[in-house]
């Protein structure tokens, strides 16, 4: 008789113990499985928003490549005489092209967050000390067009030298950001590749 209660103690606690190992594992399976959810999400969201921030940055970054050339091109086309109208033409369109650029930059701001989510060679610290290179260059180029403009035609030989120093000085900058946003490009465009690859 006591064989048999004992039996019947050991099956009714066997079975208590089969049910909470039973519930225990179920619940770890459960949270685990819930743990790898969250994170497959996570991930999901993680890459949309990478491959949404690479591909504005891709948009964005060839425009601005295309505005460069064209103001290499604009600068060019002023070490070589040209009338007034041509340049008062072509500073027309540069100056058109500086207002997309800045409705560009306005309505891309996606554009500033690549460094977050992309390793960049040519990061925006250096695009700002390059950005003011350009503009000091600039202003040179401005200052030194003014003396020209302003000094008798007899005078202007020595000046026109400095203004085509000063110019192509600026063409090789801009000819050098260019190539230097080109590695970006590439850049972004092989880590957006690596990305839909592995999905």
């Amino acid at each position: 008789m006591q064989n048999t209660g004992t039996l019947v103690i050991l099956s009714a606690f066997s079975g208590l113990l089969g049910a909470l190992l039973t519930q225990l594992m179920t619940g770890l399976f459960s949270y685990v499985n819930d743990r790898r959810k969250q994170q497959f999400e996570l991930q999901k969201q993680y890459r949309g928003k990478r491959a949404e921030i690479g591909e504005s940055f891709y948009f964005m970054h060839g425009e601005l490549m295309s505005m460069i050339k064209k103001n290499i091109a604009y600068w060019k086309n002023r070490q070589d005489y040209r009338s007034e109208v041509t340049l008062q033409f072509l500073k027309l369109e540069i100056d058109r092209l500086d207002g997309y650029q800045s409705r560009l930059q306005t309505e891309n701001w996606k554009y500033n967050l690549v460094g977050i989510y992309y390793h960049i060679p040519y990061d925006f610290a250096d695009m700002l000390d390059d950005n003011k290179t350009s503009h000091e260059l600039y202003l040179k180029v401005l200052d030194l067009s003014e003396v020209i403009r302003r000094t008798l035609p007899q005078e202007r030989e020595d000046i026109y030298g400095n203004y085509l120093v000063v110019l192509n000085e600026l063409i090789q900058h801009y000819e050098k950001v260019y190539l230097r946003m080109t590695e970006n490009m590439e850049a972004v465009k092989t880590q957006l590749l690596q990305d839909f690859k592995s999905n």
